[in-house]
């Protein structure tokens, strides 16, 4: 028979309940007191045994939904990582682009980006909104305003359009 934490609580609170006027019986009616003593004690005891089974078992409850939420962050983190841009060997060792020069990104989010391997213009063009707030959040930093522009951005950095990059940090 499986309880839920209330009825246990209501349980042992009914119990507890049932002590005391058992005990509060026993000061003000003396006859038969060794009787009223034995189920007294017994009902605090129950009372006792019904608390600790309804918190024992929230204290498991608490830690299946910790690994509950600690696989949903691996399996987000999995999804991070099929969906981060592959570079090629040559790729990967090559100085990575001044991402700074987009609106909005400073030299904290480029190292941010650049490890999480979007270390090029072309590669954060690539990159959806969802990716860089994944990557963002993961990061243990708050979102940035205008993120939503900044592929927009760097597609225009990666062909060399600088002006038409300023053109658009200027119509925004």
């Amino acid at each position: 028979m499986k309880l839920s934490h209330d009825a246990k609580d209501m349980m042992a609170t009914l119990a507890l309940a049932l002590a005391i006027v058992l005990a509060l019986n026993m000061a003000i009616s003396p006859e038969s007191n060794r009787d009223m003593f034995s189920w007294t004690v017994g009902l605090i005891a129950l009372a006792i045994f019904f608390w600790l089974w309804s918190r024992r078992e929230a204290a498991a409850e608490g830690d299946a939904g910790a690994a509950e939420a600690a696989e949903e962050a691996v399996l987000e983190a999995e999804d991070l990582m099929k969906r981060t841009i592959v570079r090629r060997d040559d790729e990967a060792d090559a100085a990575p682009d001044d991402l700074t020069r987009i609106n909005g990104i400073g030299a904290v989010f480029q190292t941010v980006l650049n490890d999480a391997g979007i270390r090029s213009y072309a590669d954060l063009a690539q990159a959806t909104v969802a990716d860089l707030e994944a990557v963002i959040e993961a990061s243990g930093r708050s979102r940035p305003g205008r993120l939503e522009t900044w592929p927009q951005q760097a597609a225009l950095a990666a062909k060399g359009d600088w002006d038409g990059l300023k053109r658009f940090v200027d119509e925004r």
